[in-house]
Protein backbone atom coordinates (compact mmCIF):
# COMPACT_ATOMS: atom_id res chain seq x y z
CA UNK A 1 0.00 0.00 0.00
CA UNK A 2 2.74 2.07 0.79
CA UNK A 3 3.98 2.28 -3.08
CA UNK A 4 1.04 3.58 -4.33
CA UNK A 5 1.23 6.94 -6.01
CA UNK A 6 -1.86 7.38 -7.84
CA UNK A 7 -4.77 5.65 -9.21
CA UNK A 8 -7.36 5.95 -12.10
CA UNK A 9 -10.47 4.08 -12.77
CA UNK A 10 -9.91 2.57 -16.64
CA UNK A 11 -13.46 0.54 -16.71
CA UNK A 12 -16.25 -0.90 -14.72
CA UNK A 13 -14.30 -4.02 -13.86
CA UNK A 14 -10.59 -2.76 -12.97
CA UNK A 15 -8.21 -0.10 -12.01
CA UNK A 16 -4.74 1.02 -12.74
CA UNK A 17 -2.43 1.82 -9.56
CA UNK A 18 0.58 3.80 -10.45
CA UNK A 19 3.59 3.14 -7.92
CA UNK A 20 6.32 4.97 -6.85
CA UNK A 21 9.24 4.03 -9.34
CA UNK A 22 7.17 4.45 -12.39
CA UNK A 23 5.62 1.27 -12.20
CA UNK A 24 1.67 0.34 -12.97
CA UNK A 25 -0.54 -2.46 -11.57
CA UNK A 26 -3.77 -2.87 -12.82
CA UNK A 27 -6.42 -4.90 -10.58
CA UNK A 28 -9.11 -6.60 -11.81
CA UNK A 29 -12.44 -7.27 -9.98
CA UNK A 30 -14.49 -10.88 -9.48
CA UNK A 31 -17.16 -8.55 -11.32
CA UNK A 32 -18.35 -5.29 -12.68
CA UNK A 33 -17.95 -2.86 -10.42
CA UNK A 34 -20.32 0.30 -11.86
CA UNK A 35 -20.44 2.35 -8.70
CA UNK A 36 -17.35 3.56 -9.33
CA UNK A 37 -17.56 6.14 -11.85
CA UNK A 38 -20.44 7.58 -10.28
CA UNK A 39 -19.14 9.62 -7.56
CA UNK A 40 -15.61 10.30 -9.14
CA UNK A 41 -13.85 7.71 -6.80
CA UNK A 42 -13.16 5.28 -4.32
CA UNK A 43 -10.77 4.06 -1.52
CA UNK A 44 -8.73 1.31 0.12
CA UNK A 45 -8.83 0.84 3.74
CA UNK A 46 -5.33 -0.25 4.92
CA UNK A 47 -4.62 -3.55 6.15
CA UNK A 48 -2.51 -4.84 9.43
CA UNK A 49 -0.03 -6.13 7.15
CA UNK A 50 0.09 -2.92 4.83
CA UNK A 51 -0.74 -5.16 1.70
CA UNK A 52 -3.30 -5.38 -1.25
CA UNK A 53 -4.14 -8.78 -1.78
CA UNK A 54 -6.07 -10.52 -4.54
CA UNK A 55 -9.14 -12.54 -3.22
CA UNK A 56 -8.99 -10.77 0.14
CA UNK A 57 -9.28 -6.90 -0.01
CA UNK A 58 -11.81 -4.78 -1.37
CA UNK A 59 -11.83 -1.64 -3.41
CA UNK A 60 -14.95 0.39 -1.72
CA UNK A 61 -16.82 2.94 -3.46
CA UNK A 62 -17.72 6.39 -2.19
CA UNK A 63 -21.44 5.59 -2.72
CA UNK A 64 -21.24 2.52 -0.20
CA UNK A 65 -20.18 -0.62 -2.12
CA UNK A 66 -17.19 -3.02 -2.61
CA UNK A 67 -15.25 -4.58 -5.52
CA UNK A 68 -13.32 -7.63 -4.85
CA UNK A 69 -9.97 -7.80 -6.34
CA UNK A 70 -9.94 -11.05 -8.24
CA UNK A 71 -6.21 -10.19 -9.81
CA UNK A 72 -3.25 -8.06 -10.33
CA UNK A 73 -1.91 -7.66 -13.49
CA UNK A 74 1.67 -5.61 -14.25
CA UNK A 75 1.20 -2.87 -17.38
CA UNK A 76 4.22 -3.00 -19.36
CA UNK A 77 4.99 -0.60 -22.41
CA UNK A 78 4.56 -2.49 -25.39
CA UNK A 79 7.68 -1.36 -27.58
Amino acid sequence: MATIAGAAVVADDAIDLALRGGQRMRAEFSSRCPALDYYSGFYILPTEDGRICAGRDVIRTRSGGQCEIRRFRKLVVDA
